[in-house]
């Protein structure tokens, strides 16, 4: 039996930054912009880009487990602890479209009530520790530079998806050598995939965060799988735009929910590098390892999705502990990204200078 490798410590320098990348950041947050704009001068809405369609919101626990060894006992999971937690399930797209058409799925969970140094504060909800997942376990783009060039083909297209492929794998180069392929097969994968319960999808971080001394990926993985919401989902499906969100207010109407919260420490520099999300770290090297429960008691689900307080929440990876700071270009993109985007739902101005 192999001896799994240790953790590598966190360092200061684990991240490397290129020298244009505070350019490159500013340059995809006007691209956003645009892409806001135009979509609310077509559905009068003022929409974020991405997750457009919500299926509920859910009140929860996070119940982090007693007795973790050293390495797994880091900020947040330092201690035992029950804290209020709030989930949202939605779909992946810009759209708000049927749940049977095929898209990634996402789960954010915002932890309340958190305690010590934070990164960015919710304006809204305090000192938050948020996680935020979608049911594929790497990204799309490895570097802020080519999310930068996707999101200027995405403009370019206007909606048009055969041009967003086009661009997206070839731009502009007829050499099949130098085509995006790893990009583009991933950006299909994560958005080609079959319906299914929200409460039966494994969800992942896709790209690192520090964990305390350490650096980890993180998932929420079912316990269990019920299958007589996954059939009434597929009859549900065929008749209903919003199959999703009434099987979900189904399930929880009538019992809990729950899901194990893991990590995956970090043990190699080579195969699991800070700076490309798009690739998935080997379990094979540093199996995941559960440290919390995210449980979701029997609820009345259909009150939450219209309160105000729920619709105006801002999910966002820096809304985080300094010990759990999000790692990578990626995530350094997202912090100015989500804050434009969650600011543009509320219309309110923001400065969103890049530091």
């Amino acid at each position: 039996m192999t001896t799994p490798s240790a953790p590598i410590p966190y360092r200061n320098d684990v991240e490397t930054i290129p020298h244009d990348e505070d350019e490159d950041i500013r340059s995809v947050i006007q691209i956003l912009k645009s892409i806001l704009t135009r979509s609310k001068a077509k559905t009068g809405e003022s929409r974020a880009d991405v997750h457009v369609k919500t299926h509920g919101y859910g009140e929860a626990e996070f119940r982090v487990l007693p007795n973790l060894p050293d390495e797994l006992a880091q900020g947040l999971f330092e201690h035992e602890g029950v804290y209020p937690a709030v989930v949202r399930f939605s779909n992946a797209a810009s759209q708000d479209q049927s749940d049977a058409i095929p898209d990634g799925r996402g789960l954010s969970l915002k932890v309340l009530n958190v305690k010590g140094e934070v990164l960015l504060a919710d304006t809204r909800s305090g000192a938050t520790q948020d996680f935020l997942m979608i049911n594929h376990p790497v990204f799309f783009a490895r570097t802020v530079k080519d999310y930068l060039r996707l999101e200027q083909i995405i403009l370019d297209a206007d909606d048009n998806p055969l041009v967003t492929l086009q661009q997206g794998l070839t731009a502009g180069d007829w050499n099949p050598l130098h085509w995006h392929w790893r990009q583009m097969l991933t950006a299909a994968s994560i958005a080609g995939q079959l319906p299914s319960h929200p409460a039966n999808n494994t969800y992942y971080s896709m790209s690192p965060i520090r964990f305390g001394n350490y650096v980890v990926k993180y998932r929420v993985k079912p316990v269990g799988d019920d299958q007589s919401s996954y059939l009434e989902l597929l009859k549900q499906l065929a008749q209903e735009s919003n199959a999703m969100r009434l099987a979900l207010e189904e399930s929880l109407r009538t019992h809990e929910v729950r899901f194990d919260f893991q990590v995956q420490l970090r043990t190699c520099d080579q195969t699991m590098p800070i700076e490309d999300p798009t690739i998935a770290w080997p379990e094979c090297e540093s199996p995941f390892r559960t440290v919390a429960h995210l449980v979701l008691p029997r609820q009345e689900i259909a009150l939450l999705r219209q309160q105000e307080a729920y619709i105006n929440l801002s999910f966002n990876v820096w809304h985080a502990l300094a010990a759990h700071r999000p790692l990578g270009g990626i995530n350094r993109v997202r912090r100015y990204a989500y804050e434009v985007s969650a600011d543009w739902r509320r219309q309110k101005p923001t400065s969103n200078s890049v530091e």
